[in-house]
């Protein structure tokens, strides 16, 4: 695939990344050596990076001595995992924001993620198009942002297997709203104008929803939303295919 005319774009999304990430202490980790380089790279004079590893081992001891407060990491790591150094990082200080790249989207990786209660997932081939941007905004407004290849292999679950119970066997009617809120990427100030309901009230809703849905995250809960069919999951990216 030609990316000659996105160049332009690619290089200014660091200087984009710059208002989410000033101020911030982040920590690395990944097996793919090339990406940590990638991401130490586009960080460089942005946010403070305390620590870069590529297993959950490492990761988990340099997270102990350091003051990070976000975590970008893969689902894969020399040894150990993304899914599991999220949930045991999560355990010791549940205040660590948590963004994992993920490069296998099996849905397996994606339910495991969203179990640890990491606050973005972003397909690992959208990193440089803007994936990564659209995550950290939704991280950085208390939203969430569904990535269209995470949200299509959510969709062949779906369609495989079928839809499970609807939602309204659970949900309130007003529950069931700012859960497509959610879905939409909206923050809670957002869901909150446009179903006119106070910012607390809506933040009411969101506890509820996530307790009966038994959701660690809202991540998690937009899964669930989709594979229930209460909203139709965003269009996966178009898979480049050789002309002939």
């Amino acid at each position: 695939m030609d990316f000659t005319a996105q160049l332009g774009a690619m290089r200014e999304l660091p200087q984009r990344h710059r208002p989410l990430l000033e101020g911030r202490r982040i920590m690395v980790a990944s097996a793919d050596r090339v990406l940590i380089s990638g991401l130490v790279h586009s960080l460089d004079g942005i946010g403070s990076l305390v620590g870069a590893a590529s297993t959950e081992a490492e990761a988990l001891a340099c997270l102990s001595s350091t003051a990070a407060d976000l975590l970008i990491c893969s689902d894969q790591l020399e040894r150990g995992n993304g899914p599991s150094l999220v949930a045991a990082v999560k355990a010791q200080q549940p205040s660590l924001r948590c963004l994992m790249l993920i490069q296998r989207p099996l849905l397996s990786t994606i339910h495991a993620a969203a179990k640890a209660q990491c606050e973005g997932l972003c397909s690992h081939e959208r990193i440089g198009n803007g994936g990564l941007l659209s995550v950290l905004r939704a991280m950085e407004s208390d939203g969430s942002h569904m990535d269209p290849v995470i949200a299509g292999v959510a969709n062949h679950d779906r369609c495989v297997k079928g839809v499970g119970h609807p939602l309204s066997d659970v949900l309130s009617l007003r529950e069931e709203d700012v859960l497509r809120g959610l879905c939409k990427g909206l923050s809670n100030r957002e869901i909150a104008d446009q179903l006119h309901l106070s910012v607390e009230t809506t933040k009411h809703c969101v506890t509820g929803l996530l307790r009966k849905l038994d959701a660690k995250s809202r991540t998690q809960a937009v899964l669930m939303a989709f594979q229930r069919n209460l909203v139709d999951p965003p269009l996966p990216i178009p898979r480049w295919t050789p002309s002939t």
